[in-house]
């Protein structure tokens, strides 16, 4: 592990966190509006995903005309809850003090997309059978990193909401 590494930046993580909790006077001056914005107009069907500056790419594998040039729809799904259960990983350990070497998520989950085929399945619709698969390299005693896993359980936003469903509208034009 290079020095400093991941330690030096939840030290940076919690000093940061502190001073921006010290700006609001209540919880809910910390909301913003956050967005994403997809769009696909070309030959290749490329779906193109802005967010804030950054632009990801998603596309179908060849079964469904896809050129496979980028994840798809459900695989994003589970990269973006990886990296939000790291990230809840990363608040907790630096909120608590606790040392971490590393931190490795992997989720996984079963896809049948066969309705969009028209056929029919018993499987759900969507993915299912999501899981995680998390290891975590730490020097702190067993006792904190089993807490630390107990707070990322409870407080991971993006898992919650797969558990918790929000509603969605959707506006037409």
């Amino acid at each position: 592990m290079a020095e400093g590494g991941l330690a030096q930046y939840l030290l940076h993580k919690a000093a940061a966190m502190a001073a921006a909790a010290a700006r609001y006077k209540h919880g809910d001056d910390a909301r913003e509006t956050i967005s994403a914005e997809c769009t696909s107009s070309d030959l290749t069907g490329v779906r193109r995903i802005r967010i804030r500056d950054f632009q990801l790419i998603s596309d179908s594998g060849p079964g469904f005309g896809g050129f496979s040039l980028g994840p798809s729809s459900p695989e994003l799904l589970l990269g973006v809850l990886a990296s939000c259960l790291t990230h809840t990983y990363l608040i907790g350990a630096a909120n608590r003090g606790i040392a971490l070497d590393s931190i490795n998520v992997r989720f996984e989950a079963e896809n049948n997309d066969a309705r969009l085929l028209g056929l029919e399945t018993a499987d759900p619709a969507v993915p299912f059978n999501m899981r995680a698969f998390v290891r975590v390299e730490s020097p702190a005693p067993t006792a904190d990193v089993a807490a630390l896993h107990d707070y990322v359980e409870q407080s991971c936003p993006l898992t919650r909401i797969i558990r918790e469903p929000q509603r969605v509208e959707i506006h037409t034009s």
